[in-house]
């Protein structure tokens, strides 16, 4: 197969604008130190970071035939990432990201666009599915349409070997049950800890780490600043992040970072990494993206790993 990694992609422009300040209705203009437009979506952070490394990803993604969808389009391309699974629509926006990020927090609205046209007959007819030996799930839960047909999709990639990872990312919606379906097919599955507490229904990590084990493959929980957890069947190893990453960094924004991490935690795992040297690539790739402003920008590259 040409590529490494298939995804299909929440694809939207994230405006992202940086001040301490919280907006004030009453027609109050306020000024922001800085702000980035930029390629946004968790698998399209992924897919940057991933490309970045030397993997090569295959996308698939609907974006509106408008100003921002070729903004996109040809940011996808500047970034080495194939379009060839690529597609536009005339029907809807594409879809936008505004954030507004203050001190080591933001605040998100959304338009979601055309993300309801990538539907499960448009994923079969792009060919994405038969692209790579990889299979990478971001953005589940704004890719709507798709919901309900993962598990046979899943099921088919898995009868032809196909390995499949999964980043949920948070769920506007709190429908985070809908989710429990997929986990049997899924060998790495990559939640921070809010989302694999909401998704285990439990109340404390560990309890949260060892449901999860149970019902997928290998389990990843992100814990920010204080590492990662990993559990696989009933062994649990905690990874704190390196102090050498930590030493003079500045945390500009931390949009990303999780993505950032799932890429380079799978690069080496595809490689057949051990999963120490596995979890130090993502943290490293996690904590180059903090640097500055959106999720690509301060992304690793390969040069900087060797």
């Amino acid at each position: 197969m040409t590529f490494d990694v298939a995804v299909v992609a929440e694809l939207c422009a994230d405006m992202l604008f940086r001040g301490d300040v919280r907006p004030v209705y009453g027609q109050v203009e306020q000024f922001v130190d800085d702000y980035q437009i930029e390629l946004g979506g968790s698998a399209a952070i992924f897919s940057s970071q991933f490309t970045r490394l030397g993997g090569r990803v295959a996308l698939h993604g609907v974006v509106g035939e408008d100003l921002l969808g070729r903004f996109l389009s040809e940011r996808i391309a500047a970034l080495g990432i194939s379009t060839q699974y690529l597609s536009t629509t005339s029907l809807s926006k594409t879809p936008v990201g505004l954030g507004l990020l203050a001190q080591n927090d933001r605040a998100m609205l959304t338009h979601k666009g055309c993300l309801h046209e990538i539907t499960v007959d448009s994923v079969q007819r792009s060919g994405i599915l038969t692209a790579a030996r990889h299979f990478h799930i971001a953005g589940y839960y704004l890719l709507e349409e798709l919901q309900p047909h993962w598990p046979t999709l899943l099921a088919a990639l898995e009868a032809r070997g196909v390995t499949v990872s999964l980043d949920t990312n948070w769920s506007p919606l709190g429908d985070w049950d809908s989710v429990r379906a997929v986990l049997p097919y899924v060998d790495v599955f990559l939640p921070n800890e809010g989302e694999a507490l909401h998704i285990s229904g439990k109340d404390d990590l560990d309890e949260a780490g060892r449901w999860l084990a149970g019902v997928t493959g290998l389990t990843v929980i992100k814990c920010g600043a204080q590492g990662a957890v990993a559990f696989s069947g009933e062994e649990r190893r905690e990874f704190a992040v390196p102090q050498a990453l930590l030493d003079g960094q500045q945390i500009v924004d931390t949009t990303g970072a999780g993505d950032n991490f799932d890429a380079g935690f799978m690069f080496a795992w595809l490689q057949g990494a051990a999963l120490a040297d596995c979890v130090a690539l993502g943290m490293k790739c996690a904590t180059a993206s903090l640097g500055a402003i959106g999720g690509i920008e301060g992304q690793l590259r390969e040069d900087s790993v060797r």
